[in-house]
C-alpha cells in the first residue's frame, strides 16, 4: 500500500520467522484491518472523482454496519483463514496501483473487500463455499456477488497469484503499524 510504504523486503528467513509468528486472535485481526481499511477510506474519500471501472461496487448508501464487525461476520461465518483477509487487502492494494490511486471509499470498501476476501478464500483456502453462501455473508444477492466476482477477477486481470514474499511483507507492516497502535 502506498501509504503503508509496503515493499517485498523480506528475506526468506525472515518470511519463516514471520510464519511461525502468529497473530493472536480473529478479533485482533480485524480490529488492525479494520483501522487500516478506515484509514484508506479516508483517504480515498477526501478523493471526490470516482472510478468508472470500480462502480459496480458502489452502494446506494454507506452501510451502518461497521467495518470491523463486518469483518468479525466475514471471518465467523465464511470460515475463511485470517491469511485471506491480508490476501483480500492484497487485491484491492494491486487495484489501487493499477489505478494510481487509492480506491476504497466509504461507500465501496464492504463490497470490494468482502468480494476480494471471498476470491482470495477460493484460490487459496482448502475449504470454501458456493457464491451463494458468499453472497449471503456479503448481505447481498447472489446474482450481484456473481457479477462482483467476475468485475474483481477482470480489473486483476485473471492474476490471482500472489507471492510468499508479498504476503508476508504486507503481514509485518500490518502488525507493525496497527497491532499495538492503530492511531
Amino acid at each position: 500500500m502506498q501509504n503503508l510504504g509496503l515493499t517485498t523486503e523480506l528475506s526468506y528467513e525472515q518470511q519463516h520467522e514471520l510464519y511461525n509468528q502468529q497473530i493472536a486472535d480473529n478479533k485482533q485481526l480485524s480490529s488492525a484491518m479494520a483501522y487500516l481499511l478506515m484509514d484508506l477510506c479516508e483517504e480515498g474519500d477526501n478523493d471526490a472523482n470516482s472510478i468508472q471501472e470500480l462502480e459496480a461496487f458502489n452502494s446506494s448508501k454507506i452501510p451502518s454496519i461497521s467495518i470491523y464487525d463486518y469483518l468479525c461476520r466475514i471471518l465467523k461465518q465464511a470460515q475463511c483463514s485470517q491469511e485471506c483477509l491480508i490476501m483480500g487487502l492484497i487485491f484491492i492494494d494491486k487495484l489501487s496501483q493499477k489505478q494510481g490511486r487509492i480506491i476504497l471509499k466509504s461507500i465501496n470498501v464492504h463490497r470490494l473487500y468482502v468480494v476480494a476476501v471471498m476470491l482470495s478464500a477460493k484460490f487459496y483456502d482448502d475449504r470454501f463455499f458456493q457464491n451463494s453462501y458468499y453472497a449471503k455473508v456479503a448481505g447481498i444477492s447472489h446474482e450481484e456477488f456473481n457479477h462482483l466476482e467476475r468485475v474483481l477477477v477482470f480489473l486483476l486481470d485473471f492474476k490471482l497469484r500472489i507471492d510468499p514474499l508479498l504476503y508476508f511483507t504486507y503481514r509485518q507492516r500490518i502488525i507493525t503499524n496497527y497491532f499495538d497502535n492503530p492511531d
